[in-house]
């Protein structure tokens, strides 16, 4: 190996991009390159002048600012004789106020190395990466206000195509006038559908769609779906089988408004791409192998359609993927519906998988991680409660659209009070509850509402967020602020704001419950029974039970074993 001569080490010292510099045991003058000179000049020549270190310190604090504070100065220099004991990096300024990184360390005589490196582009790039970062931030801020906007822009008018196309459905209409209305409906909620997909998935990809699980009931969550589509599955011809494992916790700890989206998804894609026989959800958990506390969901949604080919499911997953263009246009649709399934419940801790053959159906698998409720309790094993399955007769008539049945009288003669700036929002409201036996009134914004509310007795309030004069945050603050007797009245949000995060923010400021627009006739209708109910104000014992065929809990096996679906893998 080739010697180096001092000479030539010094040499190569003098082309180094940082600092280097040597000086004896009591800090003397030995060497600096010129990268050290440009950037502590008045300590290089202080030293080359035979001053002190700490003199020449003191001129080089002096160059860069004369006026600095005795003490501050004192620091600086306690800086560099601490760095020089520890040896650790510290940062200060060097000519012309340029930031310095200073290092140093003693060699065994003694004798203390320094190294200088220059901060000026690294602070640079980390105020350029920092503002390009506030302005990523911004850009996203100012799309999701944007995103917030259309939304609520398009769900007001739209709330009142859906709301008086539901209420029309509703009345005696012949059978061309019943059709017609219901290629409204239909028509809306596709437009709706598209909407939710597009705004969830730019929520997704931006990082900004936040999960909020909660302590729920997986069963009665189902039940509900299931009840939901059962109508689309009667107007088919079709079955639809709800049926969950008893070995399923009574009470699991899952984001409730994802995982009847992922759910709905599927079964609503099944129902579209099946024509005969019909859909199976079979629902199971087994516990966590490496975690206790945790249990992982399967739901699996099986069909009798059309399946879909190998070459078409690598990429069905894809945002706005179908199965190929004729599928498109003969069933519509944006391919959204999967990508986003799979992205949320991949979120959840678990994943979306499919097995599929050409002309004999799918099976989606949908899984999830659940964290076991505190009020879990031992699963029912009586026929009447047991895993929930509901079968579509496809001899029963189909009821109108959206028309749920009255409240058994439970409704009839309550007050209600309908707050909304826009006088469309007010009728469809209207329409919707006084056919259930309400009496309603109106109110054009939230300070008419205060004053009715003290001058006539009400039992329920729906009150919009966005009104001029006062709005429906300011509203709900002084109904729950008020010593009044109405203070603890039921108010539903019926609202336009409908984001990720907007029914919690409504639940936080004090509504029982909350309903989006479009508002949905039998959601409002179950929502409304459901926080007059905890509040006393009806009965609605058994309204909401389901009609549970028997001998069920033999049958889950079958149906398990059938669609080999027992192991719960997929």
């Amino acid at each position: 190996m080739t010697k180096l001569t001092i000479e030539q080490f010094f040499e190569a010292a003098h082309q180094l991009e940082n600092g280097f510099a040597v000086y004896d045991k009591d800090l003397r003058f030995v060497y600096a390159n010129k990268k050290v000179v440009e950037h502590l000049p008045e300590l290089m020549n202080g030293l080359k002048a035979h001053k002190s270190f700490t003199e020449a310190l003191d001129d080089q604090i002096d160059a860069i600012d004369p006026d600095l504070d005795a003490q501050v100065r004192a620091n600086l220099i306690e800086l560099t004789f601490k760095g020089m004991e520890t040896g650790k990096a510290y940062e200060t300024f060097g000519a012309g106020g340029r930031p310095l990184r200073l290092h140093h360390a003693r060699t065994s005589e003694g004798m203390v190395v320094g190294v200088s490196v220059d901060l000026t582009e690294e602070r640079s790039r980390s105020k350029e990466l920092y503002l390009a970062r506030k302005q990523a931030e911004a850009a996203s801020d100012a799309k999701s206000e944007f995103l917030a906007a259309m939304s609520h822009e398009i769900r007001t008018p739209l709330n009142g195509i859906l709301g008086m196309a539901q209420a029309l459905g509703a009345r005696g209409l012949n059978r061309d006038e019943q059709d017609m209305v219901s290629t409204i409906l239909e028509s809306s909620k596709s437009l709706m559908t598209i909407l939710n997909d597009i705004l969830d998935l730019s929520k997704i990809e931006a990082g900004r769609l936040e999960l909020s699980p909660i302590e729920g009931d997986l069963r009665h969550r189902l039940t509900r779906l299931q009840k939901f589509y059962l109508p689309t599955a009667q107007d088919k011809g079709l079955y639809l089988k709800f049926v969950v494992d008893k070995e399923v916790p009574s009470t699991l700890v899952f984001d409730t408004v994802r995982i009847r989206q992922c759910v709905s998804n599927l079964v609503s894609n099944a129902l579209k791409f099946t024509s005969d026989g019909g859909v199976i959800v079979a629902v199971k958990s087994v516990p966590h192998p490496k975690d206790s506390e945790l249990h992982k969901v399967v739901i699996h949604v099986s069909d009798s359609g059309i399946g879909i080919s190998e070459e078409h499911r690598a990429g069905l997953f894809e945002n706005f993927a179908q199965g190929d263009a004729s599928t498109t246009r003969k069933f519509g649709g944006t391919g959204l519906g999967l990508a986003i399934t799979r992205k949320l419940a991949r979120m959840m801790g678990g994943d979306v998988t499919l097995t599929s053959e050409e002309g004999r159906g799918s099976v989606f698998t949908l899984t999830f991680l659940s964290k076991v409720g505190k009020g879990q309790r031992v699963a029912p094993t009586q026929p009447h409660e047991a895993p929930v399955a509901l079968s579509a007769s496809p001899n029963r008539a189909a009821p109108a659209p959206n028309a749920p049945q009255p409240a058994e009288n439970s409704l009839r003669g309550k007050r209600v009070l309908i707050v909304d700036d826009n006088a469309t929002n007010r009728r469809v409201a209207r329409l919707f509850v006084e056919p259930q036996g309400l009496i309603a009134t109106e109110a054009a914004d939230g300070a008419e509402a205060l004053d009715m509310l003290s001058s006539h007795p009400f039992d329920l309030v729906l009150l919009d967020m966005h009104m001029p004069v006062m709005d429906g945050r300011e509203t709900i603050r002084r109904i729950r602020a008020s010593s009044e007797s109405w203070t603890s009245i039921p108010v539903i949000a019926l609202t336009a704001d409908a984001m990720s995060g907007d029914r919690e923010k409504c639940l936080e400021l004090g509504m029982d419950g909350y309903v989006p627009k479009p508002v949905d006739q039998r959601e409002l209708f179950v929502t409304v029974l459901s926080v007059m109910s905890k509040a006393g104000a009806v009965d609605t014992a058994g309204e909401d039970s389901p009609d549970v065929p028997g001998g069920l809990v033999d049958e889950l096996d079958d149906l398990f074993e059938e669609f080999d679906l027992a192991s719960g893998d997929s």
